[in-house]
């Protein structure tokens, strides 16, 4: 049973192995092989050495069932991948035609001229292996079953090309496995994500939940959207949703409005869905972020119909003349203060004719500092028709991290008014 057996992913190129590229191809792979069942145990990056392609794919089939190689198929002769593993299995290179003839007709639309040899190279396919074909490219995949030390292996090649490598993934090699296992059990995960609590102090919160589970598992990430909770299990199709959202509703009990997403969500996407539901319009004011918070509100699709604009009020003089915040509070309180960044956003509101307005006033760094005002201060306003509201925050980083916690920060701010505006 395929699920019962150890697969391992094995990236090869040079390119990955130096960090020019990231590797994409892996986590992919590794999520279908979840959602088949495929236990994985481990990844391998190599680089384009036909010595040490064949020493890390011999390691692999010592303790693995399942080996998956992306990349190292194209045309030119640093691609050694197919070369390699055939050699070390004493499989024997024959033309298939037919893919041959294929090659040439897609390269035929091509404005770049492909040797002979390249075609021919490409369409080199090991005895007794199953041809995947390529709709999107040239590389065809292959699968190879063989037996290796009395036990049954499959080994599967497959383009390091992302965009070929998923098609083909998605049309070949997911029915592949699903025509050989039986579908038992699934394993799935789903994302709990948090801000304004640190990771410490969110698994002090839960440890007795993730103490108590061995599956669903509950494992904690720290990330720079916030400390992201994964909760994984295995079972079965119709049972692992329900287990999953067993064990997301205790942790929910714990952390309440700590948990602003799940999964893809950004804090973003959520805060435009209130906003949307709200029918509420919002304006922005920003100092230290330079515009990062409304960089991201218009990343949302649709975000049009919520927000009306900002200003990227850096100097002190455009704060006084276009967001009206009087001259002599910034001489009195400072630019970062709190009662600048309420003018800040009370300016944004109304200069955006708007139903809120957020103002961000702060010192990113590395330098403007004094003795009462260190690095990371950052002072977050939100001005309604109901109210003015300001919190004040030191945030730890470099200058770019300051930013995206500060917009994280203004988003989370506005997310918790809207929310608990609903129930007003």
């Amino acid at each position: 049973m395929y699920q019962d057996k150890r697969a391992e992913i094995i990236s090869v190129g040079t390119e990955i192995l130096l960090g020019q590229i990231v590797d994409t191809n892996s986590a992919y792979l590794a999520r279908k092989l979840a959602l088949l069942g495929i236990n994985l145990f481990r990844k391998t990056v190599v680089g384009d050495n036909a010595e040490r392609i064949k020493e890390t794919v011999g390691e692999a089939l010592k303790r693995s069932d399942i080996l998956i190689l992306t990349g190292g198929l194209g045309p030119t002769q640093d691609d050694l991948t197919k070369e390699a593993v055939s050699e070390l299995l004493g499989k024997k290179l024959l033309l298939n035609k037919k893919i041959a003839e294929q090659i040439q007709n897609k390269i035929s639309h091509y404005h770049h001229r492909i040797s002979k040899e390249a075609v021919f190279k490409q369409a080199m396919i090991p005895l007794s292996a199953a041809v995947i074909p390529n709709r999107v490219g040239t590389a065809p995949g292959i699968i190879l079953g063989i037996i290796f030390e009395e036990n049954k292996k499959t080994i599967i090649l497959l383009p390091g090309v992302p965009e070929e490598l998923k098609v083909m993934v998605e049309e070949e090699v997911v029915p592949y496995f699903l025509a050989k296992i039986p579908q038992k059990e699934v394993i799935k995960s789903r994302i709990l994500k948090v801000w304004g609590m640190g990771e410490s102090e969110v698994e002090r919160t839960i440890s007795c939940i993730m103490d108590e589970q061995l599956n669903p598992t509950v494992a904690l990430l720290a990330k720079r959207e916030g400390t992201c909770i994964r909760i994984t299990a295995k079972f079965t199709p119709a049972k692992v949703d329900e287990e999953i959202k067993r064990v997301e509703n205790k942790i929910r009990e714990k952390l309440g409005n700590y948990i602003y997403g799940v999964d893809g969500q950004t804090m973003e996407s959520v805060v435009g869905s209130l906003l949307k539901k709200r029918g509420l319009t919002l304006s922005l004011a920003e100092s230290c972020s330079g515009g990062l918070l409304s960089h991201r509100v218009t990343n949302v699709p649709g975000s049009s119909d919520y927000y009306l604009g900002g200003v990227v009020s850096y100097s002190n003089e455009v704060k006084c003349s276009l967001l009206g915040v009087p001259e002599k509070l910034i001489r009195e309180k400072g630019a970062v203060s709190e009662e600048v960044a309420k003018g800040m956003a009370k300016g944004a509101r109304k200069v955006g004719k708007a139903h809120l307005g957020i103002g961000i006033t702060g010192i990113a760094g590395p330098g403007g500092e004094t003795s009462d005002k260190p690095v990371g201060l950052v002072y977050i306003a939100l001005s309604s028709d109901k109210e003015d509201v300001c919190k004040r925050f030191i945030f730890s980083g470099g200058r770019e991290m300051i930013k995206w916690r500060a917009s994280q920060s203004a988003l989370n701010m506005l997310r918790e008014y809207l929310a608990t505006d609903l129930h007003r």
